[in-house]
């Protein structure tokens, strides 16, 4: 069994409650009228595998396509089943770095009077009949501005509406209507571009820029026709894009005047050992010109590595207001894990429940590595003389002399695997483990108590069982030789 021992897991625990299953994570407030999956009436079944529905319609790329450009498509997390354990149709994905926002049309010119019915009868078309499991879009915007959540799975989850060359690192947003017909209302118009205003903020996505794309230089806010041969958004909304990016631009301008800040470092470096938890207190000074109400917060980043080490979760403004000029503090409980190693939390600022700012905080984080170690206190069989197939339980006394815990449980659980070689199937447990630890947790400095039920094999003969202690996806301990010798009769 290899370990990696360089990576480094750390838990936020939240202090304001928040799950952490990506779904959770839609934000409560905006500047626009937000409707949920729940409150548009989603039937979240249609989300899971049956094999009698439709096979999903994708279209297929040439190989070298996915070749030139798999750093762009590589995804930091995919998860492919719900939390029931249910299979799904189209796993979550979760690309490195949202970078383009595409804008659509629904191409819908019947039931826009009842725009939640609409929207379900899109979500069925899309999961089931057209096999891509869930709704295409990120999120729908009515003619009263509404805007509704869309495909299931929270913040940057891929989406299939711009096809293999323009799903990964994007979101979608589109609007219910046909715009070659129609024109876009201004309600519709307005939610669009709060909507972008919150999404270039929080991806730090210039809204009036360019960047390169799949091999190509493109707006980074764009039409889906930007990308595939098709009319949509349709020629009055498309029209009307770059009036909207000018004016998200100036919409971000003013944000940015009117919210900033500047951070007071209470230590330049979090250091901590690892398998550990402390509080921290991050300080924010109030440097614009509108004062920071109770729904100010700040999230951790969805950065690749930042995801590796954090539960990604969003922290309260501990005082009722904080003025300009003034500072404002928010608290985080950190627990490291097993592992030791260099990081940066990254925090992104949201002033008033929906002002998200455009700069980060960065707070380096350094986890020493674990001290595990051990003394034998005792090595006990009542019988060394056994007959073929003869059961046994026998016992190992240790005592924890590292700086770490030991737990019977969990990914890294310690138990006392088969030695000399590590990993061998055992003759007496015919498994890979022998020993395992009867208490819950021992500290270190206490003893800790390891049974082994053991079958002599049908083979007769001396035996030597070697064993050593392992930490499960850490790390192996030196055995020290520790071993039962048996005669089998």
């Amino acid at each position: 069994m290899n370990f990696r021992y360089k990576t480094i897991t750390i838990f936020i625990i939240l202090v304001a409650a928040t799950v952490w299953f990506p779904q959770a994570q839609a934000e409560s407030s905006h500047n626009y009228n937000f409707i949920s999956r729940a409150q548009w009436g989603a039937d979240e079944s249609l989300r899971l595998y049956n094999k009698y529905n439709p096979e999903p319609k994708i279209i297929k790329l040439a190989p070298e396509f996915y070749t030139k450009y798999a750093k762009e498509l590589k995804l930091k997390k995919i998860i492919s089943r719900n939390k029931d354990g249910e299979k799904l149709t189209w796993p979550l994905e979760y690309p490195e770095k949202v970078s383009k926002i595409f804008i659509h049309h629904t191409g819908s010119s019947k039931g826009l009077n009842n725009p939640a019915k609409l929207v379900r009868d899109i979500y069925h078309s899309h999961a089931i009949i057209r096999g891509w499991g869930d709704i295409g879009y990120n999120y729908l915007i009515d003619h009263e501005g509404n805007v509704y959540e869309g495909r299931y799975g929270g913040e940057s989850v891929v989406g299939a509406h711009a096809g293999p060359k323009g799903n990964k690192g994007s979101i979608g947003i589109a609007l219910l209507g046909n715009y070659n017909e129609d024109n876009v209302s201004e309600k519709a118009k307005q939610a669009l571009i709060a909507l972008l205003s919150e999404k270039t903020k929080l991806y730090a996505i210039n809204p009036d820029g360019f960047s390169y794309f799949r091999g190509e230089y493109l707006p980074n806010i764009m039409g889906h026709k930007s990308v595939m041969h098709t009319s949509c958004p349709g020629k009055n909304l498309a029209n009307l894009l770059p009036e909207i990016r000018k004016s998200v631009a100036n919409l971000n301008k003013m944000t940015l005047k009117d919210f900033s800040f500047e951070y007071i470092p209470v230590l330049k470096r979090i250091t901590m050992p690892a398998d550990r938890e402390m509080q921290y207190i991050v300080k924010l000074m109030n440097t614009g010109k509108k004062t920071w109400d109770k729904k100010t917060k700040i999230i951790v980043l969805n950065d690749s590595e930042i995801r590796k080490s954090f539960i990604i979760g969003a922290f309260k403004l501990n005082e009722n207001k904080v003025a300009p000029g003034e500072i404002g503090t928010f608290k985080l409980v950190i627990k490291s894990k097993l592992h030791g190693g260099s990081y940066k939390i990254e925090l992104r600022p949201v002033f008033n429940g929906n002002h998200i700012s455009s700069n980060t905080v960065s707070i380096p984080v350094n986890i020493r590595d674990p001290h595990f170690d051990y003394k034998i206190l005792g090595i006990s069989s009542p019988k060394k003389l056994l007959s073929a197939n003869e059961p046994l339980m026998a016992m190992v006394t240790l005592k924890n002399t590292g700086d770490t815990k030991w737990r019977n449980y969990g990914t890294n659980r310690i138990s006392l695997g088969s030695a000399n070689p590590t990993d061998r199937k055992s003759s007496f447990t015919k498994s890979t483990r022998m020993g395992f630890l009867k208490e819950h947790i021992v500290n270190p400095t206490q003893i800790g108590h390891f049974i082994f039920y053991l079958k002599a094999p049908s083979k007769t003969g001396d035996y030597s069982e070697y064993f050593a202690p392992v930490i499960e996806s850490v790390t192996w301990l030196d055995g020290k030789n520790m071993k039962f010798d048996f005669n089998v009769i």
